[in-house]
């Protein structure tokens, strides 16, 4: 075997050592988990597809290493304390001890729960009224890792749909408690939300515009094939009006 190239200084590796522990530690929190199936089917697809995934997009839209760390460890505070039976604090104090202040600020800004251990979470409407709500004034660094995450959800929810005959379409979001509706109000609302921001730095990272307008197409080409018009699903009561402040 030839010695590494990176061991004799010739080339610097793109990512440090410090994304592989990240990727490790995204292993041990979330290795019990699986992928979202109605109720009654057997998960098979790993939550770690998830979270390399989000890693993958942000980094294809210019996350820097510290943003790239974060988009593999968003769902940590949120899924860590029933995963690992550790309070979201102490979750979020071993993030910072590891990676540095500013990863875990950017895994805050992904979060819209951090319950503690054993503890339900916020009901699904608060928690998405708030987070939306939050969303306008969010840097732009902390929108690369939410926009990259909700596209790759987006994107699996339309492959999925699109396996589907038209008829049997509306029976495949049984597996989310809001159901059709707001789970398509909601990504609606995402799209305009992050297509709206005007966060620090926002403007000045291209790539992260054309993220946000790649998740808006794909948002549409939902609603398409569910049969219904952005502006029809904007007006669902669930979430109407979350997104005004």
């Amino acid at each position: 075997m030839q010695p590494s190239r990176y061991i004799q200084g010739m080339t610097q590796p793109a990512l440090s050592p410090a994304f592989a522990d990240a990727l490790t530690l995204a292993h041990e929190w979330h290795a019990t988990q699986h992928r979202k199936v109605p109720k009654g089917e057997t998960p098979t697809i790993p939550y770690i597809s998830h979270l390399l995934g989000v890693a993958s997009i942000a980094l294809e839209f210019g996350a820097n290493e510290h943003e790239a760390i974060a988009a593999l460890l968003h769902d940590a505070l949120e899924d860590g304390p029933q995963n690992m039976g550790l309070d979201a604090d102490t979750l979020r104090s071993i993030i910072e001890n590891k990676f540095g202040k500013e990863v875990a600020h950017l895994v805050d800004g992904a979060t819209d729960a951090m319950p503690k251990a054993g503890e339900e979470k916020e009901p699904w409407q608060t928690r998405k009224t708030k987070y939306l709500g939050k969303l306008s004034h969010e840097p732009a660094s902390s929108l690369l890792i939410s926009a990259s995450d909700k596209l790759h959800n987006a994107r699996t929810i339309l492959t999925d749909v699109m396996t589907l005959p038209v008829e049997e379409r509306d029976h495949y979001f049984v597996r989310f408690n809001q159901g059709q509706a707001g789970t398509l109000q909601y990504y609606r609302l995402l799209a305009d939300s992050y297509r709206a921001a005007q966060g620090e730095g926002v403007l000045e990272r291209p790539r992260l515009q054309v993220l946000f307008a790649e998740l808006d197409r794909t948002v549409s080409a939902l609603e398409e094939a569910c049969g219904v018009m952005a502006d029809e699903v904007r007006d669902y009561p669930l979430l109407r009006g979350a997104t005004a402040s």
